[in-house]
């Protein structure tokens, strides 16, 4: 699908549906720019275990 053609069917969407595909591509280019580090393995390890629950 070309440019013109998916602009297009955008148009076609409603308002709301709309505002989701904007945020939708900007949470996609944002996670392109600014991709999360991985999480290093050892510090991993180290969390495991360390979540806990009250026992209230």
């Amino acid at each position: 699908m070309n440019w013109q053609e998916l602009k297009r069917e955008a148009d076609k969407l409603s308002v709301s549906d709309r505002l989701k595909l904007v945020e939708s591509i900007v949470r996609s280019i944002n996670h392109d720019v600014n991709p999360r580090p991985p999480i290093p393995e050892d510090i991993v390890e180290r969390m495991t275990g360390l979540a806990k629950t009250r026992s209230d």
